[in-house]
């Protein structure tokens, strides 16, 4: 498996997960939210889901760019590309 291939698909696993982790965030929070005592309550969920889904799509997003950046860079490039995506992927 080339480089190329290997880091789109850990860029593309990594973004299926992030992806079930936004729905799995919202399936908990409507359940939370019918469970909320008040309006205050159910606003706190909704904002801490939010916030948390806000900054899950950011990630896929950079990853979709970065898998862009990847499909058009050449040789002599991927080994910088692939330090990047593996400390970014890191954090």
């Amino acid at each position: 498996m080339s480089i190329k291939d290997s880091l789109t698909k850990k860029l593309e696993t990594q973004t299926d997960y992030w992806n079930k982790r936004v729905e799995s965030l919202r399936a908990d929070a409507n359940e939370r939210i019918a469970k909320a005592k008040d309006d205050r309550a159910e606003s706190k969920i909704r904002q801490d889901v939010s916030d948390q889904v806000d900054r899950l799509e950011q990630q896929i997003d950079e990853a979709r760019t970065k898998m862009t950046e990847l499909r058009d860079a050449s040789n002599d490039k991927l080994d910088d590309l692939k330090k990047r995506i593996d400390s970014w992927l890191s954090h």
